[in-house]
């Protein structure tokens, strides 16, 4: 979620900084892994805030993930049609506010359900279904699905 390896290896940094340090005020209430998640996001927030920019979550249009992609017809052509739809699903989720992106990107890169997301987010659960059911619409269109 950031414009590049320098600024992603220093966020990384930072957040596990955080979370090291506030481990001892880990409560349990949750799971381990949505608590991390908060951190992270509110780091990453404040990260873009400061520079004026807004988040990217990121989406890998790179040809390993074409190749790693089930194919029921192999070929070139095929090929070629998976790698445009990842790029034009890349810059639809570029073009989407940050509040719908970072659901899809909680949702389905990071696979938490809809309750770790409404609590890293600090939203109620419905507003959490609204978002994703509102970001795969417009994910649908902007890709002409």
């Amino acid at each position: 979620m950031t414009e590049n390896d320098e600024e992603a290896f220093d966020a990384s940094q930072e957040i596990f900084l955080r979370v090291w340090r506030g481990l001892a005020g880990f409560r349990g209430e949750a799971k381990l892994s949505t608590w991390v998640f908060q951190i992270a996001w509110n780091y990453l927030r404040g990260f873009h805030r400061r520079r004026g920019r807004h988040l990217k979550a990121v989406v890998d249009t790179s040809e390993e993930i074409v190749a790693r992609t089930p194919d029921p017809a192999p070929g070139p052509e095929r090929r070629a049609l998976s790698s445009d739809l990842l790029d034009r699903v890349a810059a639809a989720m570029d073009e989407l506010p940050e509040h719908y992106r970072i659901v899809v990107w909680l949702r389905d890169g990071e696979d938490l359900n809809y309750s770790e997301i409404a609590e890293v987010l600090d939203v109620p659960i419905g507003t959490v279904r609204s978002r994703l059911a509102r970001a795969r619409a417009l994910l649908k269109k902007a890709v002409g699905l």
